[in-house]
């Protein structure tokens, strides 16, 4: 392993183009002293903060290096330092979500939470199809437990805004969630006004139509009235669009899903019998009799959904993971801590001063989390390095320029399409990039940008980032 460090200012190998391009852009190369030059010179004295660095992975050498130490906010690159940790330890990993009946016990079906962030209402169905058709025919018990290994603990992390509560990016956590913790909210114009309803089932929340005038809003009380969904405004008649939200005790969702899954193999008066739903975190002892529905998920696909579509819960769920893969380890309310803890000594083995970050979650949504652009740096290195099934996995996840994920619409058409494969960061003010470059000479590379306390539009920094790849491509 090369043990020379990232922050060793060393020449750049530029063609006179390749420098025009970077100048054009306010990138900088590395001086004859060895010293760093100016990089995006127009924003030295700008109070927006740009940090960067670009190391050549075929050589280990720093090519680029700017405010490379400065502390800032990761945002969603946070998950490559997650999702890096997970596939170093559970890359052929799964995760299991069961449907079980035991005639031996009372209490009905009961769905233990495997900590599956994918788990969808279509796939409970299958779920509750499997196991009646395991059941002989008998009739599927109506009644109702949810075994979430998380019911108990923090619903959010530590550094999370309040009032992003009702908004998708942020979902309650827990490890039975279902369709992401979210609520899908279908609304149809009509020439009276607009009609909405809740989908897959209401789930205890309830759904409040005020009518009106002006465009189409859909909100949910934060805290506060956090069970009541309204609507209001209008829609052109017959026209049909969906909003969601996300639910503010998604275990408790998912049992209301499961029951009404569940009715549909009842006959007789029984059928509309309010179920009884039970929450907990304990997992039951099963007897021999128990039947059983597996839905088995590989951690590659969780680690893939997770950064090509920045999913948030995704990333949450498997840092938890991560904290219960020892051997004296559960899926529990202290699995976040022992998750970033492993990320710390993961960081700590590449020589990074505990002292210089600090990290909160695992997604990058909280506000304490600060870390540099040399700590997403050394984290992509280390993978390449590292190389065989964990970096195949992790590389693959990552989305690609002009192609897929949250990279789709970006650099298309430009050197950079299908050559950048790299994780966005966004949030109210902070827009980052950070990732590999395969240049058209055939070089390997490993950057990181940070963009941050800007107002207004992540637009113009995107365009920067993007313009900076496009040159990298040449290098």
């Amino acid at each position: 392993m090369d043990t020379r460090p990232y922050g060793y200012a060393r020449r750049m190998r530029s063609s006179p183009a390749l420098l025009g391009c970077l100048l054009a852009v306010g990138c900088t190369t590395l001086g004859d002293r060895h010293e760093l030059a100016e990089l995006f010179q127009p924003h030295d004295q700008h109070a927006v903060q740009v940090a960067a660095m670009v190391v050549d992975l075929d050589t280990g050498e720093t090519l680029l290096a700017r405010e490379h130490r400065r502390l800032l906010r990761p945002a969603s690159t946070m998950k490559v330092l997650t999702t890096a940790s997970i596939c170093r330890r559970d890359v052929d990993g799964t995760i299991t979500t069961s449907l079980v009946q035991d005639e031996a016990r009372a209490g009905g079906v009961t769905l233990l939470g495997g900590g599956d962030p994918f788990l969808s209402s279509q796939e409970l169905t299958v779920l509750v199809d499997e196991l009646a058709s395991r059941s002989g025919g008998r009739p599927v018990d109506g009644n109702v437990t949810i075994v979430d290994p998380l019911h108990g603990a923090a619903r959010f992390g530590e550094g999370w805004m309040w009032d992003d509560e009702p908004y998708t990016f942020m979902p309650a956590l827990s490890a039975a969630a279902v369709d992401r913790g979210c609520v899908t909210i279908e609304a149809r114009g009509r020439p009276t006004g607009v009609d909405a309803r809740l989908l897959p089932v209401s789930g205890g929340l309830e759904l409040v139509n005020n009518g009106g005038s002006g465009p189409l809003r859909v909100g949910r009380g934060r805290y506060r009235d956090s069970t009541r969904v309204v609507v209001s405004g209008t829609l052109e008649a017959d026209r049909v669009t969906t909003r969601r939200l996300t639910v503010p005790d998604p275990a408790r969702f998912t049992a209301a899903v499961l029951a009404d899954e569940l009715r549909r193999h009842r006959e007789g008066n029984d059928a509309d019998a309010a179920p009884t739903i039970r929450i907990t975190n304990v997992r039951p002892a099963l007897t021999a009799a128990a039947i059983r529905a597996n839905l088995e998920r590989p951690v590659a696909d969780v680690v893939h959904e997770t950064n090509k579509v920045s999913d948030n819960l995704g990333a949450e769920l498997l840092l938890r993971r991560l904290g219960a893969l020892a051997p004296d380890a559960k899926l529990d309310a202290g699995a976040v801590d022992r998750g970033l803890a492993l990320i710390d000594a993961d960081l700590e083995a590449l020589g990074l001063d505990p002292a210089a970050y600090r990290i909160a979650d695992g997604s990058g949504v909280s506000h304490y989390t600060l870390i540099s652009a040399e700590v997403l740096v050394r984290t992509l290195a280390d993978m390449h390095r590292r190389g065989g099934r964990a970096f195949e996995v992790f590389a693959a996840s990552l989305p690609i320029a002009g192609r897929d994920g949250t990279l789709r619409q970006r650099m298309q058409g430009t050197a950079a399409e299908d050559r950048i494969r790299a994780k966005t960061g966004t949030i109210s003010g902070v827009s980052n990039l950070a990732g590999y470059v395969t240049t058209r000479s055939g070089r390997h590379l490993a950057f990181a940008i940070l963009t941050q306390n800007f107002v207004g539009s992540a637009k113009p920094w995107r365009e920067l980032q993007d313009r900076f790849c496009v040159c990298l491509t040449d290098l």
